[in-house]
């Protein structure tokens, strides 16, 4: 049976590889919701963008907007330099849906409906809707273990003060995740670094699928392989960092969790830093890795036969 997933992101690159490789991984997964949060792009783009590739992709599930600012209302960056300022590099896709908003209606509800029903939660982005909802409804997230890309250990992320993006952002978000019950399985760059989908990879997948998706995929990421050659000295290739973290969920066996009690930095210099400290285990942490088997699988689910055209 399909695994039963809601999806937040901040839809940038590796989000939408994301988001295409789980649309298409039928067999595996099945996407139920969606919600956007800023992070890559602002927060109305990136829902553009998830329904935009999901649409694509052929999935149906509603999308909802989320969190435009973190918990400290800190200033939101438009821009970002791998993901351009509409989140896939000019690739980005209109606004002209109206799409519903997260704190209206369902507000933190949606999420803790999702999480009592025990749907898995995939989380792209900084953690700020999940730390609203945590606020509304605390019971009902308490041992929830949704996958999250979070962490940079023995590797330094590109954010400010060494930290991975999504935990600079909102870095008190992801405190509160930590203190308030949920057990988070977190995927840091220290494993998603360890895996590459290189140009040729893409090119040569985009044309043999055939399908728009796949060609405004291979578009997008002629800027964000840039920023890899520039940030992470590769030629040709990039870590797609979200879709390694997804990729945990289509094939569980490639990667390896241990328990792990974890804090995370909230202020100074190294903001957003996660720590690994002694104590009660607060999460899991994934510590190894197959990764010329996660190289292998994302292409291949990447780039299956084309689907349906959007709606």
């Amino acid at each position: 049976m399909p695994l039963r997933l809601h999806i937040d992101t901040d839809c940038g690159v590796d989000d939408a590889l994301a988001l295409a490789m789980l649309a298409r991984s039928r067999d595996a997964v099945e996407i139920v919701s969606v919600s956007a949060v800023f992070g890559n792009t602002y927060v109305d783009q990136a829902a553009a963008n998830a329904r935009g590739v999901l649409r694509l992709a052929g999935c149906p599930a509603e999308v909802y907007i989320g969190a435009g600012s973190g918990v400290a209302k800190r200033r939101v960056e438009r821009m970002r330099p791998a993901h351009g300022v509409d989140g896939l590099n000019g690739a980005g896709f209109s606004q002209r849906w109206k799409l519903p908003e997260l704190d209206r209606g369902h507000g933190g509800s949606l999420l803790a409906y999702r999480a009592r029903a025990r749907v898995t939660g995939l989380f792209l982005g900084p953690l700020t809707n999940l730390a609203h909802a945590l606020l509304e409804d605390p019971s009902a997230f308490r041992d929830w273990r949704p996958t999250v890309m979070a962490g940079a250990f023995g590797v330094e992320g590109k954010a400010a003060g060494g930290a991975d993006f999504n935990s600079w952002s909102d870095a008190e978000a992801l405190a509160r995740v930590l203190e308030r019950g949920v057990k988070p399985r977190l995927v840091p760059l220290d494993i998603s670094a360890q895996v590459s989908l290189t140009a040729q990879a893409m090119t040569e997948g985009s044309a043999t699928c055939g399908s728009p998706l796949s060609a405004r995929l291979n578009k997008a990421m002629g800027p964000y392989m840039a920023f890899h050659r520039r940030a992470w000295g590769l030629e040709a290739s990039c870590h797609p960092h979200d879709a390694v973290a997804a990729a945990s969920l289509v094939a569980p066996s490639l990667f390896v969790f241990e328990p792990a009690r974890l804090r995370v930095l909230t202020d100074g210099a190294h903001l957003g830093r996660i720590e690994r400290i002694d104590g009660e285990p607060n999460a899991e942490l994934c510590v190894s890795v197959d990764a010329p088997a996660v190289e292998a699988l994302l292409p291949a689910r990447l780039f299956c036969a084309p689907v349906m055209s959007p709606a």
